[in-house]
């Protein structure tokens, strides 16, 4: 199987867990709670390769895990998050774990009417520019925008807005670009 493949059926796979807990989650109203701890378990699976190496050992046996599984989310953690995570090990699937969560927050997002928005500027915007990028993706969007700043210097000016896979991008340093290849295709550059 190639690895894009490989990563096709973890992703479909990922979706079916995301989607059975968020529909276990949802009926007891805990959603964003165990979006919480998706996310930060996911986080610390992310960072630390011991605990990455010890979800993916095949050495260890399933029944060897669950000691150690169960005193690390013992206290902390929901029940539904615990039980998620016991059927992970049964199936010898905890390495999805970080995809899992990438799903469900998906999901989550596209139940409460939410939409991922990252936008880039040269500058750091003000909370009144924030204030007014954030109602204009409202009204663009027709869903609340979960917004995700970043500053970038190169792009000299403007924005550049991500959703999902499409990218609008304003910025300064993209018009030049644009100005410079008019230029040069029509023949009056110097």
């Amino acid at each position: 199987m190639a690895q894009d493949e490989a990563v096709g059926v973890q992703a479909r796979i990922a979706r079916v867990y995301a989607e059975a807990i968020l529909n276990v989650a949802g009926k007891e109203n805990r959603a964003d709670e165990l979006g919480t701890e998706l996310e930060l378990v996911s986080a610390e699976l992310k960072g630390n390769k011991v605990v990455e190496q010890f979800f993916a050992a095949g050495t260890i046996s399933r029944a060897g895990k669950l000691p150690v599984l169960a005193a690390g989310f013992e206290r902390g953690t929901s029940e539904t998050f615990r039980k998620l995570i016991g059927v992970l090990n049964e199936n010898n699937r905890l390495t999805l774990l970080p995809a899992i969560h990438a799903e469900y927050r998906k999901l989550q997002d596209v139940r409460s009417g939410r939409i991922r928005v990252t936008a880039t500027s040269a500058v750091q915007l003000s909370d009144e520019q924030v204030d007014q990028l954030k109602t204009t993706l409202r009204t663009q969007l027709k869903a609340e925008p979960v917004l995700t700043i970043r500053n970038d210097a190169d792009i000299l000016g403007g924005l550049i807005v991500q959703v999902g896979d499409k990218v609008y991008d304003s910025s300064v340093r993209s018009r030049l670009e644009n100005l410079r290849n008019t230029l040069l295709t029509s023949g009056t550059h110097g």
